[in-house]
């Protein structure tokens, strides 16, 4: 340890476990487990850099939490903290969800602690304060916005070589050649998501305005997210100094679900707290079989700094979520199997006995529609209806966007489903219309039970349609968009009424408008609003269309109108007794649902359709199978081990032979035919 360290991290005691325990309402044996061996209880007590490689359901965000909770409650520096770092803001919802207004809670979402994604980490100490320190403002980092604004640049006459370049090769919609741009240097470099430049002759009137459209952008102060990481690299080459700083400044770093960090990221976080001799204690958790968010340039993770190092590696192998069975399926897709123990289920408000019950529902073309409802009423046989209130039932696919094509049935979840909107499926989405904000925030109102979250959707979506017409509009980067509205209507009350009518209508009395009522009263009102605060006319057909309240299927069809657009599969449709959320795979990543049914997509090929091998039993673990296999394996892997009592796929009945069929009997799985009426259990 170096002597530049300010302190060793407080010590957990068993004191501090049976508090944690109280605090969280957990059984006191929940970290060492009935025979004392779990392996979750020396984790918690370690101040040691460690990776912890940790099953599906092990109770891994449960413990990071924990420890996080003990560790606030016993820091006693002022001005150094905690840093806990994710993918995504799972382990901050956690604590808040966890801790609410507790003092421990208070404190680890305060100075001088950190909890939030490794994005905003990297922009709120090192990339934004370097670029303003260089004279570069900030107005918005987000991919598609940044290629919006290149866009408009590239209408400019000074930029007319590269448009020439650009426009030929996007005329058949196939490419999109701006998308691809990310600038790789402080000197306004430009290369292709892969890694290869646009251009081989840098010379060439068109790469020479690339170059410039590059630099016009970021003076105008639009950024793509992994530009940041650039600049914060740039930071450190500039003014080194600023590692120590960091270090000083946190003393114990966590990283979540870290075997979703691409190279980018794990390169700089290595570089910044663990490089030389005085690195931080650091404590890394994830499960390199659930590796699916996928980096382009990127077959694997992270190389620099690899997850889990075997130096320092511990596992926990006991699932907490779901019992042995539902292991022995899913264990056989895990790239390295970790022969998972079923520990469970440990949910006292289900006791439904499933058992045996896990299916595979066998579609075609004509039945393909029918799968959910099927499954719906597979869950109204096997749960109670009291079960059916408390638990969640979700369907799930690896492809939820529509492609260019629409044959090899079904490609993507709204096949299945046509009032699927793919938009509203991320814990924090970002849609492309006012209607997806609008539905967005009630999807987040149903999950929390709060209305501001709509609230804040509605003012989020006027702002968005400010930036579509004034792109130069100063909107600053409020956290809290309905105040922020408020603020910059309060000299206007006409307006000001009108904005709070609009919030009544759809947030508080949470009216379902007809097209019809929208477009010819709210949509001016939002209009109105978005010209006033921007200064500027609200006409192009980017905002045009940001403004229409159309719901469409699958096909571009006007799809039928239901009361709630949440992507919520409701049966029986008249007084609905199941609730069943349809999502990709990505989107119930560290989720816990009572039952799950994977749906198969396509890709290439039908997804579970090329893992039937391992659903036969026929195969465990990688092999020397390509990319595209193992992506699905990783994939299908994170899907069937959300579940804690049921398991459902949904597979095209001609992925089989007969022989299959037969075999696929005599396995662990029930096997039933989808038809317009109850399956035909086979």
């Amino acid at each position: 340890m170096s002597e530049s360290r300010p302190f060793e991290p407080p010590r957990v005691t068993d004191d501090d476990v049976a508090w944690v325990c109280d605090l969280f309402q957990l059984p006191k044996n929940a970290f060492c487990g009935v025979d004392g061996n779990d392996p979750r209880m020396k984790l918690l007590k370690s101040n040691e850099t460690l990776d912890i490689e940790a099953c599906p359901g092990s109770g891994k965000t449960t413990l990071l939490v924990a420890k996080l909770a003990i560790l606030a409650r016993k820091w006693t520096n002022p001005r150094c903290g905690l840093c806990v770092l994710s993918h995504t803001n799972v382990a901050r919802r956690e604590i808040e969800q966890r801790l609410g207004n507790t003092t421990e809670g208070k404190r680890l979402l305060s100075y001088p602690h950190f909890v939030g994604t490794i994005h905003g980490f990297v922009n709120e100490f090192l990339a934004i304060p370097w670029l303003r320190s260089l004279g570069y403002q900030i107005k918005v980092i987000a991919n598609d916005q940044c290629e919006q604004h290149r866009r408009r640049l590239l209408r400019l006459r000074q930029f007319s070589a590269l448009a020439s370049y650009v426009d030929p090769r996007e005329a058949s919609g196939r490419l999109n050649v701006v998308s691809n741009w990310c600038v790789v240097s402080p000197s306004f470099d430009i290369r292709k998501e892969n890694g290869q430049a646009e251009f081989n002759d840098a010379t060439r009137p068109a790469a020479r305005q690339l170059s410039a459209l590059a630099a016009k952008c970021v003076k105008d102060g639009y950024y793509r997210y992994d530009e940041m990481f650039m600049w914060a690299d740039d930071l450190l080459n500039q003014v080194p100094e600023v590692r120590a700083a960091i270090r000083v400044r946190f003393g114990v770093l966590f990283i979540d679900e870290v075997q979703d960090n691409s190279e980018l990221q794990s390169a700089l976080l290595f570089r910044l707290f663990m490089e030389g001799d005085d690195a931080v204690v650091r404590q890394r958790f994830g499960d390199a079989n659930q590796a699916i968010y996928q980096h382009t340039g990127q077959t694997e993770g992270a190389t620099t700094d690899h997850f889990p190092d075997s130096r320092i590696g511990k596992d926990i192998p006991n699932s907490h979520r779901f019992g042995q069975e539902i292991g022995n399926l899913a264990n056989p897709l895990a790239l390295d199997p970790q022969s998972l123990v079923g520990c469970g289920p440990c949910c006292a408000t289900i006791s439904s006995d499933t058992s045996r019950k896990h299916a595979i529902l066998l579609f075609d073309d004509q039945t393909a529609r029918n799968v959910i409802t099927t499954y719906a009423r597979y869950l109204l046989e096997l749960f109670s209806e009291q079960e059916l209130r408390v638990g969640t039932f979700t369907a799930v696919g690896t492809v939820h966007r529509p492609g260019e094509k629409d044959d090899k049935l079904p490609r993507f979840v709204g096949h299945y489903w046509p009032d699927y909107d793919p938009e509203l499926t991320a814990a924090e989405p970002r849609p492309k219309t006012f209607r997806q904000y609008l539905m967005a925030g009630r999807k987040l109102s149903s999950d929390s039970c709060e209305t501001y979250c709509i609230v804040e959707k509605i003012a989020e979506g006027i702002l968005r349609l400010v930036s579509m017409s004034n792109p130069l509009a100063d909107l600053g980067n409020r956290r809290r968009k309905h105040r922020y509205l408020l603020e910059l209507l309060a000299e206007n009350l006409e307006f000001r009424t009108s904005y709070l009518d609009l919030v009544t209508v759809l947030a508080v009395e949470q009216r379902d408008l007809a097209a019809g009522e929208w477009n010819t009263k709210w949509a001016t009102v939002v209009r109105d609003i978005a010209e006033l605060i921007g200064n500027a006319p609200v006409e192009s057909e980017e905002a045009k269309e940001f403004l229409e309240w159309r719901v469409s299927d699958s096909r571009g069809q006007p799809a039928r109108q239901s009361s709630q657009r949440d992507n919520i599969f409701r049966y029986p449709v008249e007084q609905p007794k199941v609730q069943i959320r349809v999502g990709s795979i990505h989107s119930v990543k560290g989720e816990t649902h009572t039952a799950t049914l994977v749906l198969d997509t396509f890709y290439y090929k039908h997804n579970l359709a090329v893992l039937k091998p391992w659903l036969l039993g026929q195969k465990s673990g990688r092999g020397n199978e390509g990319k595209q296999s193992l992506s699905r394996l990783k994939q299908h892997y994170v899907a069937m081990t959300r579940p804690s009592h049921l398991l459902c796929l949904g597979m095209r009945k001609d992925a089989f032979s007969d022989e299959e069929l037969v075999q696929l009997k005599t396995s662990p799985w029930r096997v039933a035919s989808v038809t317009d009426m109850d399956p035909v259990w086979l």
